[in-house]
């Protein structure tokens, strides 16, 4: 798959290859690795000494994106089979993935010295509007190695970059302290690349981690418990705050930014409603609440891998460089789906449940929207499901496919199963959705709603014997249900006696002027005739 020149990446891997000394064979060669993005070259003496006559090496660099892991072995497939396909004479001899150390440097930045002169309120005043506008962020200086503040200040003093020079009187330097002479550095913080940095990456991570799965499961307690003393759990969140803003907001012994800490507090307040939202959606799955909440934190760190592979699967790609208008495009459509799908759904629970026409029943678009919304997001869930193991697919370089994206024939057959799965799902829930309705009829209990549509019970009064009846005769003898009346009619349905097999009943209708809809007697299996 070709790719556009400066294509983003973030390994580097260098391949040794033979090609036949030949004009016609090299220039083949160094055209067809080009056309793919990869810088070509000559080896040098040093690096082509062990390739003798009749070949000659070329040093290609094949940029990636992805995992270390597997990058060097992905590079070498990727060349080989490029070869393979175009049938040209050329041999990986060496590979090696480039990765240069990271460099330790130290951060200083020259701010405005403290205002001297004034109140304490205009003093406190003008610092804060200094660090609101960006006074103190002008100036900064990275050196390598340790910190060596008069170093700093010696180069600063020297420098007339942007033609203004550092000025001690006005501005002051703050950075980390020197080191004694005798001292050794501390590895730096959260630097993957030694023991110590690496430890404490991983301290990090697990803090931060279990300060997320107690800010949900405090907000499931809060949902499941029926006591004041439920918003005690809000003091572990609290100190879970505070540790993942001192984790993430400085090295120690530094204090965190007190914005750090403000959006600390802010993140577990959102974790915390949503695992109080979480717990109440779940809650019509049946299971105790210690297996909601322990399925509950499993579910979040699910969703957090499949959302970092949806971003690895679609950035960089063909999607992501055209997202302005592509997002928009297909969100546009909904607007005129939504309604649609929603009448479907009522189609299939009203008229091929019941037999009761949809267009005589009350709904609004909105109720029609909110009925499609459900299954559209799970069949959502589940194709991003999908798009989410391709991502890490690609980020682990799994599978034979060359070129760095996703084959095009992936995203209509993603789109045929997200439309596939919310037809299903939409049906699926309204032919439940309906069974339970009529099982509640036939107990003589009010029918649970639907998106906003509620059936009653009433029992029917005729004014005159000889009234016209749609599919008659009129059930009189116990109670029907009725989903509201849209014009001059109404439409009713019965249980049948038996209901059995697809015989579970039927529905009749008729004008709202010949009848008495009132609802029936509070005991339950009462009917009409008794009931008054």
């Amino acid at each position: 798959m070709d790719q556009e020149p400066g294509h983003s990446f973030n390994r580097r891997v260098r391949l040794l290859v033979e090609v036949p000394n030949q004009p016609d064979e090299t220039a083949l060669v160094e055209e067809l690795l080009t056309a793919q993005g990869w810088s070509v070259r000559e080896a040098t003496v040093e690096e082509r000494t062990s390739i003798a006559f009749p070949r000659t090496g070329r040093v290609v660099e094949v940029r990636l994106r992805g995992a270390r892991r597997g990058a060097r072995r992905a590079a070498v497939r990727r060349v080989e089979s490029l070869a393979s396909r175009a049938k040209v004479p050329l041999w990986v001899r060496q590979s090696v993935l480039l990765e240069y150390p990271r460099e330790r440097r130290t951060l200083y930045r020259a701010r405005l010295r403290p205002p001297d002169q004034g109140t304490f309120a205009a003093r406190r005043l003008l610092r804060l509007v200094r660090q609101i506008d960006g006074s103190h962020d002008q100036r900064a200086l990275s050196l390598a190695g340790a910190p060596d503040r008069a170093r700093a200040l010696n180069e600063l003093g020297a420098s007339r970059l942007g033609g203004r020079p550092f000025d001690p009187e006005r501005e002051e330097l703050t950075g980390p302290p020197d080191l004694p002479g005798d001292a050794v550095p501390p590895d730096p913080w959260l630097d993957p690349e030694t023991p110590g940095g690496l430890w404490s990456l991983a301290l990090t991570v697990v803090g931060v981690l279990l300060s997320m799965l107690v800010c949900l499961a405090v907000g499931g307690l809060i949902q499941a418990l029926d006591t004041p003393w439920r918003w005690l759990g809000l003091g572990p969140v609290a100190g879970a705050a505070s540790a993942a803003g001192a984790l993430v907001g400085a090295a120690p012994p530094l204090r965190p930014r007190p914005l750090v800490l403000l959006g600390s507090a802010a993140g577990c307040a959102v974790l915390v409603f949503c695992g109080y939202q979480l717990l109440a959606v779940t809650e019509g799955t049946g299971g105790s609440i210690a297996l909601r909440a322990v399925v509950m934190p499993l579910f979040v760190l699910l969703a957090l891998a499949v959302g970092y592979g949806v971003h690895w699967a679609l950035v960089p790609s063909w999607f992501s460089r055209h997202a302005s208008w592509l997002v928009p495009a297909l969100l546009a459509p909904l607007l005129l789906l939504l309604p649609w799908f929603g009448r479907l759904l009522y189609t299939v629970y009203l008229t091929i449940g019941f037999g009761i026409p949809v267009e005589s029943v009350p709904l609004t678009t909105y109720s029609m929207m909110y009925a499609a919304l459900k299954p559209m997001a799970v069949a959502a869930g589940f194709a991003l499901f999908f798009v989410g193991v391709a991502g890490w697919a690609r980020h682990l370089y799994w599978g034979r496919i060359p070129g760095e994206s996703s084959p095009t024939f992936l995203l209509p057959l993603s789109a045929l199963q997200y439309i596939v799965t919310a037809l299903l799902l939409g049906v699926l829930s309204a032919g439940y959705a309906w069974g339970d309705a009529v099982g509640a009829v036939r107990e003589g209990r009010t029918p649970p709603g639907y998106y906003g549509l509620r059936g009653t019970l009433m029992c029917v009064e005729l004014k005159d014997p000889d009234i016209p009846v749609y599919n008659a005769p009129l059930v009189t003898d116990r109670p029907v249900v009725t989903f509201g009346a849209s014009g001059e009619r109404v439409w009713l349905w019965a249980p049948s006696q038996r209901g059995s097999g697809s015989d579970q009943g039927r529905a009749m209708s008729v004008r709202l002027e010949d009848v008495t809809l009132t609802r029936p007697a509070v005991a339950k299996d009462r009917d009409c005739r008794d009931g008054g």
